[in-house]
């Protein structure tokens, strides 16, 4: 029993600390809940260690949030309960977006809610709904983002909702449908409100940049430099984490059109999308520099495939927008799995678990080649057999050989 009061305890406070935007102290104390004994309190000791693997992922410290989360999986087998299960699947979701996988982010976090749903858990809805709107938005999906915006604003109304990432992902889907101005509003209301502005700093390293941003389209200098004043603030409380750091030089960057503080945020930069967005933020103020044409183009092309590989499909359009304008044609490409044209309208996922189905794996030995849960393996299976109209993997198997 004492056990299980001091993991309760930690976990409290960890999650008051990054409330406040205490990253390091949130990292801490959710390490010494993650110690605890399985033994004592199943469920509570599960939860610590999937709170512990959310906050290493805010910090970006991917492999480490990848081999904690492999280890408590392994531990928990089969017997926790359906709530657990549903929140290992959005941990797993928000590490595959970070890792840049967003399809399998996407699908992760929605086996998670259908589970969530099935057993009353209403608690996974906002985080979840913010990964699926960010992952639409960049899949170019503004149909799809609008509706998970709609369901965290439906969150809000009934007292589900309050947390920084959905205000953000809400003005950004307002800022793709209607422009900057129509954002307005609620960008000033992010920026003047310490307390949101501090806890979203600290949970999405996309963010900083993007609000310096779109302050500077609004004319709105003043935010603009509270926004940068705020993230360079807490990269200096918490100087060992590159991912703030990072954060707060591309926003300094851009308030301050300084070429060295995007060139080194985009270098240590652990977040592949955010590091692409460094380079081409640098790709634009050195546009603007006949002598560096060259080096300009060297870049945009980089930053286009950096953005292709994470599926940052709004992105890449905009990238070889950028240089078409230097006379560069390129087309805007989905990463895949695989080479050539996918068979059958499979999705790279869909072409990957096929394919490995295929040469006999198991539904457990497949999502641990691709880093997906067993049920998400059955999910994308389901929707292979339906495209290629097969009922069993026997013929999924003869039917491969034919179309690969």
């Amino acid at each position: 029993m004492r056990r299980s009061c001091d993991t309760a305890g930690f976990l409290r406070r960890s999650a008051s600390s990054w409330f406040d935007g205490r990253l390091d102290q949130g990292l801490q104390c959710a390490k010494a809940a993650a110690a605890g004994s399985r033994q004592d309190a199943p469920e509570l000791y599960d939860l610590a260690q999937f709170w512990y693997v959310g906050l290493l992922v805010k910090a970006r410290k991917l492999e480490s949030g990848r081999r904690v989360l492999d280890a408590v999986e392994a531990t928990r087998g089969g017997s926790s309960s359906e709530r657990m299960t549903a929140v290992s699947h959005n941990v797993r979701g928000s590490l595959l977006f970070a890792m840049g996988s967003v399809d399998g982010a996407m699908a992760e976090i929605s086996t998670g809610l259908q589970i969530a749903e099935g057993c009353g858990d209403r608690s996974l809805r906002p985080p979840s709904y913010v990964v699926l709107a960010l992952g639409a938005l960049r899949r170019a999906d503004m149909r799809a983002c609008r509706h998970f915006v709609d369901k965290l604003a439906d969150e809000a109304l009934l007292g589900y909702f309050g947390q920084a990432p959905g205000a953000w992902v809400a003005a950004q889907a307002v800022e793709a449908r209607s422009g900057v101005e129509s954002a307005a509003s609620l960008i000033a209301g992010i920026v003047t409100n310490p307390v949101v502005l501090r806890q979203l700093l600290v949970s999405e390293p996309a963010a900083a940049s993007w609000l310096v941003r779109v302050c500077l389209k609004l004319g709105a200098d003043d935010l603009a430099k509270l926004t940068v004043e705020a993230a360079t603030a807490v990269a200096a409380e918490q100087p060992e984490f590159s991912v703030i750091r990072g954060s707060a030089l591309h926003a300094a960057g851009l308030l301050e059109q300084d070429a060295a503080k995007l060139r080194e945020a985009a270098e240590i930069h652990p977040d592949r999308w955010c590091a692409a967005s460094a380079r081409e933020d640098l790709a634009t103020l050195l546009a603007t520099r006949p002598a560096e044409r060259e080096r300009t183009i060297r870049i945009l092309e980089s930053v286009s495939d950096t953005y292709a590989a994470v599926s940052a499909t709004r992105d890449a359009a905009r990238v070889v927008n950028k240089l078409r304008e230097y006379g560069v044609r390129r087309r805007t490409t989905r990463n895949v799995e695989c080479e050539g044209v996918v068979p059958h309208g499979l999705t790279s996922t869909e072409f990957a678990v096929a394919e490995l189905v295929s040469q006999g794996n198991t539904n457990n030995e497949v999502g641990r080649q691709l880093f997906i849960s067993r049920h998400t393996v059955a999910f994308h299976l389901k929707k292979v057999f339906q495209k290629m109209n097969i009922t069993s993997r026997v013929e999924l198997a003869a039917a491969w050989n034919m179309v690969t």
